[in-house]
């Protein structure tokens, strides 16, 4: 009897578009500092006016609830940017 015990690790990558390479920088430096579930690894960047994070795992659940949270974050973030132009 054969058994693949091999676990497969799932990534996610988000770009979200921001209007200017600050308001990508202001999020990406108010985000980083969040921990991540324990079993995901969570890394992010800019690039111009973009912001990229990376989601991995091994539990897709955790992936959904990990990106979801970190979506729900952002709306948060970029509503309160909204409040102090």
């Amino acid at each position: 009897m054969l058994c693949d015990m091999s676990i497969e690790t799932k990534n996610i990558q988000l770009q979200i578009p921001f209007s200017s390479p600050r308001e990508a920088k202001l999020v990406y430096e108010v985000l980083n500092v969040d921990k991540e579930l324990k079993g995901i690894k969570r890394e992010l960047s800019t690039d111009g006016a973009e912001l990229i994070v990376n989601f991995e795992g091994e539990d897709l659940k955790k992936l959904r609830v990990s990106v979801n949270g970190f979506l729900q974050s952002i709306k948060l973030v970029t509503k309160t940017m909204a409040c102090f132009p």
